[in-house]
């Protein structure tokens, strides 16, 4: 006998593992800036580089950048930026180099104090997650043929897998003009670039995205005795990336995060200093997935020589649930006493997910808005001031039939950031965060690995009566029964007239062995 299979490549979770750097470090200011007086601003972002495996082991690379925005002594603005290297080996049990590794990464906890104004200590805690894909070969049998007579019973798969994974990366420039009332561009004190939501849809042979910057910049004008000015922008992009492998058919997971952003002053088409050269680098985790039905032989037998069959147990992917939902937040913010709120500079934000639950209705999703407010104050000795709020949230995506054993990705995001005086010394903060999941469940499959004919039991087989009487059981099928009395189903029907597609216990046949008829 002879099987023809289609092979079907799939992927398998084989590791989750979650690991966290601790840094504790001191920091000198260098000799060309001015001493600090106090800290207004501090932000901290990770760059990371790709993680590889080998022999079990892995080690995470890349480098924390910070920047600090200080009251300088004497007066004036400056800021401080750094990076601080990290490399911390991890252990991957299970994973070899031929695994797809995925990195996610998220600044838990950040703390920067001057230690004097000469110093500063920088202290984080950084949380890491490297998800490892391995590539699962399988083989579903199509057809089977043989010289002897076969009888073959089939069964449809619908199956899901992902058609492409990897990682690509987009960049965005863009040259921004300052607003015409204010002065031309001195020294670039502080800059801020936020991904502000995105979409990408695949196409034949290319992935579409789109989205939106939120860049902030403030600067010291040209000229004496200029004051510190400030300037927002939302910059939309759009664009492609080439991807072969796609289809507009196929269903998208992909993750976009800001890995790299820069700002320079740059001249305009007048030779003044109003332009800012901004560029942004996003870095996509594609998952590209497709779903094939698939009809399989699922059982095999002959009425001229007994079949043996090998099955063996397996399980195929299939997506439960696609989701995204949104929830809106607000919530007012307390200035520290005797402060006062003269103008809101800036906003910004980021989500952090505390944990996941998994419920009957769904994911059970809790965390917190993570803002910082930038003001100028009342007090002229310190007219830049900031303040930082946690808003929490709890929302339940909806996924029904989700349960321990699927696993799911989820992806959060900010948007729609506003945050308005409410008087002196309250503002309030309003936001909404966009969660984006995708749920995948395990199906167990009892499929067939292989078949080969044998001779029968001929003294078994003469043994058995020619033509029998039967009366339908509970459970059983016309191929169930073909097979038990060795005739085949159209025998049966050709026998017993007005037998449909299906029989009901009870209901009695005339059956007729066709073995002894063909092995003859």
């Amino acid at each position: 006998m002879e099987l023809e299979k289609k092979k079907i490549y799939m992927n398998r979770q084989k590791a989750r593992i979650v690991t966290q750097i601790t840094i504790d470090e001191d920091r000198n200011v260098p000799d060309v800036k001015p001493d600090m007086e106090r800290i207004i601003l501090q932000r901290g972002e990770v760059e990371p580089e790709e993680v590889r495996c080998q022999e079990e082991k892995g080690t995470i690379r890349g480098k924390l950048k910070y920047d600090i925005l200080y009251a300088a002594e004497g007066g004036g603005v400056q800021s401080l930026s750094g990076n601080l290297p990290l490399m911390e080996p991890v252990r991957l049990e299970g994973v070899d180099d031929k695994d797809t590794l995925t990195l996610d990464w998220a600044v838990e906890d950040l703390d920067i104090e001057m230690i004097h104004s000469r110093k500063v200590r920088i202290r984080a805690v950084l949380t890491f997650t490297i998800t490892a894909d391995g590539l699962i070969q399988e083989g579903l049998v199509t057809a089977a043929s043989a010289e002897e007579p076969l009888e073959t019973r089939e069964e449809p798969y619908q199956i899901t897998r992902i058609a492409v994974q990897k990682r690509e990366t987009y960049r965005v420039s863009e040259e921004l003009e300052i607003s015409g009332n204010k002065p031309n561009l001195g020294e670039l004190i502080w800059r801020e670039v936020e991904l502000r939501g995105t979409d990408c849809r695949p196409l034949d042979g290319a992935l579409a995205i789109r989205g939106e910057l939120a860049v902030f910049a403030m600067y010291q004008g040209d000229g004496d005795h200029m004051p510190v000015q400030w300037e927002e922008f939302s910059v939309p992009f759009s664009g492609q990336v080439d991807l072969p492998d796609s289809s507009e058919e196929m269903i998208p997971d992909i993750d976009v995060r800001l890995i790299h952003s820069d700002m320079e002053p740059k001249e305009d088409a007048d030779g003044e200093l109003r332009m800012l050269d901004t560029e942004a680098i996003l870095e996509m985790q594609i998952r590209l997935y497709e779903t094939e039905n698939i009809t399989a032989v699922c059982d095999i037998y002959s009425p001229a020589k007994e079949a043996v069959l090998t099955e063996k147990e397996t399980s195929f992917e299939k997506i439960l649930v696609r989701n995204s939902s949104r929830t809106k937040l607000s919530e007012r913010v307390k200035l520290p006493e005797g402060e006062r709120i003269l103008q809101i500079c800036h906003g910004s934000s980021k989500v952090l997910v505390d944990r996941i639950g998994v419920t009957e209705e769904g994911l059970e999703i809790e965390g917190a808005l993570h803002v910082t407010v930038l003001y100028t104050s009342a007090d002229d000795t310190a007219p830049l001031r900031s303040v930082d709020a946690a808003l929490p949230f709890q929302h339940v995506m909806e996924a029904r039939n989700i349960d321990a054993s699927c696993t799911y990705r989820l992806k959060s995001v900010a948007e729609n950031l506003n945050v308005l005086m409410l008087g002196a010394d309250e503002a309030e903060v309003r936001a909404g965060i966009i969660l984006e999941a995708i749920v995948l469940t395990r199906e167990d499959k009892t499929i067939l690995g292989d078949a080969e004919l044998v001779p029968y039991d001929e003294e078994k087989i003469r043994k058995m009566p020619g033509i029998v009487g039967y009366r339908v059981q509970p459970g059983d099928t016309l191929w169930k029964i073909a097979k038990k009395f060795y005739t085949t189903v159209e025998g049966i029907r050709e026998t017993n007239e007005g037998i449909g597609e299906e029989v009901k216990p009870g209901d009695r046949l005339i059956l007729i062995k066709q073995a002894e008829e063909i092995t003859a």
